[in-house]
């Protein structure tokens, strides 16, 4: 099962190198990036495909395809969710100096790049399964772009599970699944005192219900000040809605793969009670997102980029996914 989880990494980042590609990302609007940062983001991306082929060949195949067939419904569902995340980020770093970002599952995410040159107080710690950061730690060494930008030495003289150990910059294996081990890792690299981002980008929909609260619980009760962004999809709770239902049984006939809590946690407010103990809890669906938070500016630079006739499946498909933030 492990495995298979570590596979959807890959199909986040066919999504986000397609988006790329046809100049959906970066919004330097959105995600406030100046030119010369939106080039070297990017570069930064380009440059972890092409040095991902090294070490892992059938990754970069399913990857380089994916992009090659990317749909336009598919590509503003990624763009919502990148947007999304970083806007609810760039928020709370504009009213907190200094702070510290911990992202959970990181997978092949780079967001750590940009936020890194942009906020020089900024503390950044990706932990994921082994497997996925030992890949991630070989790709941003061999990349002379990415080691450079991170002034990384070539050869990895950190002992595990810190793969990387820099000042700022912290990549961690970790079995998130395993609460203490978490807490103790999270005790040694970062400091509770200090105002931290927790990011879950599509990891509680593959925890089993007991894990993930136990860890949402663990995270709440470490750190003074905070807020947890997290992105996943719903199961959707009308009884007409077969979205949940659907998408269970073809994750299961295609990839032997299953959300434990999709149907649990079915809707906005079930997903929302899990964080009870945050003193502001707020969910909004990607569709509500779409519709609320886009300006029209943006909307208008969209469709110049891909005639988009699918809106009604856009629709349905960003009403099950949530952006949840819970502040405390």
């Amino acid at each position: 099962m492990e495995r298979i989880v570590q596979q959807t990494d890959y199909d986040a980042l066919s999504c986000k190198l397609a988006a790329i590609s046809v100049g959906y990302l970066p919004s330097s609007l959105l995600q406030r990036l100046p030119a010369d940062l939106a080039k070297k983001y990017v570069q930064w991306h380009r440059g972890y495909l092409v040095t991902l082929k090294k070490f892992c060949r059938r990754a970069f195949g399913k990857v380089d395809r994916a992009i090659r067939s990317s749909f336009p419904v598919m590509n503003y569902g990624t763009y919502l969710r990148t947007v999304g995340i970083d806007a609810a980020i760039l928020d709370y770093l504009g009213v907190n100096e200094q702070v510290q970002v911990v992202n959970l599952g990181c997978g092949s995410d780079l967001r750590m790049l940009p936020l890194l040159e942009m906020f020089p107080h900024l503390t950044y710690v990706d932990i994921d399964y082994k497997d996925s950061v030992q890949v991630k730690n070989n790709v941003l060494r061999e990349s002379e772009v990415l080691r450079t930008f991170l002034e990384l030495p070539e050869k990895n003289t950190t002992p595990s599970p810190f793969l990387i150990d820099q000042r700022r910059y912290k990549l961690v294996a970790c079995d998130l699944n395993d609460i203490t081990e978490t807490a103790r890792l999270l005790d040694t690299c970062t400091n509770r005192d200090i105002p931290t981002v927790i990011l879950s980008e599509c990891l509680l929909c593959y925890m089993h219900e007991n894990e993930s609260q136990l860890l949402i619980n663990m995270v709440l009760a470490k750190y003074a000040h905070g807020l947890w962004i997290s992105y996943d999809p719903i199961g959707g709770s009308q009884p007409n809605d077969r979205f949940g239902t659907i998408m269970e049984s073809n994750l299961k006939e295609s990839r032997n793969l299953e959300m434990p809590t999709l149907m649990t946690y079915n809707s906005k407010e079930k997903y929302a009670s899990r964080w009870s103990m945050a003193l502001n809890v707020t969910v909004n669906d990607m569709w509500e997102v779409f519709n609320t938070e886009i300006p029209e500016s943006e909307r208008k630079r969209l469709r110049s980029l891909q005639f988009l006739d699918e809106l009604e499946e856009l629709k349905v498909m960003q009403s099950h996914y949530i952006l949840m933030k819970a502040q405390w």
